[in-house]
């Protein structure tokens, strides 16, 4: 488990890519079930209880379908074992940063100014890092240049919020 968390925290730094991860589909279940937790608690943090299940499917189905069309297409899908517990893992470990930055944001500091300022920062840069992090495990999966990774990331990103926004539109 320690060996897992530090080949995460390496993915996460960009020092490694997701071939030190174990071509598992068990470590690929379990990292998506811990994908759908968190990324069923961020939902809440936003949204309450409005659809949470819908929303955390979708999210979930998304990322694994994206990735299996990504690594199909350029037929590199032998890799999508080790790609997707990458693309999994580390957004589970980044998880508790996403959760107290929206908690700052929407919490007692909301009404402070400098306080949401610099959660509204922290999310931005968040958003940024990660976006990089993807990048570099597209990089590493298809054997390509980073801003091609990143490019894949940030129409990932794109895509995968005008769909959320399409299916889960928000009341007037």
């Amino acid at each position: 488990m320690t060996q897992l968390l530090r080949s995460l925290v390496q993915i996460a730094l960009l020092r490694k890519d997701p071939g030190v991860l174990p071509a598992s589909i068990v470590l690929a279940v379990l990292l998506a079930m811990a994908y759908a937790v968190t990324s069923a608690l961020q939902s809440w943090i936003l949204y309450g209880g409005d659809r949470i299940v819908s929303r955390t499917a979708i999210d979930l189905g998304l990322s694994l379908a994206l990735v299996w069309v990504v690594l199909t297409v350029t037929r590199r899908g032998h890799r999508y074992p080790q790609t997707i517990s990458a693309v999994l893992g580390t957004s589970v470990l980044v998880a508790p940063i996403v959760v107290l930055l929206l908690l700052l944001m929407q919490g007692p500091a909301a009404t402070y100014y400098p306080a949401w300022l610099v959660a509204r920062t922290g999310a931005v840069v968040v958003t940024i890092w990660f976006i990089l992090v993807i990048g570099h495990i597209l990089r590493g999966a298809l054997e390509t240049g980073l801003v091609t990774g990143v490019a894949i990331a940030l129409t990932w990103l794109i895509a995968s919020r005008a769909l959320a926004e399409k299916l889960f539109p928000m009341a007037a």
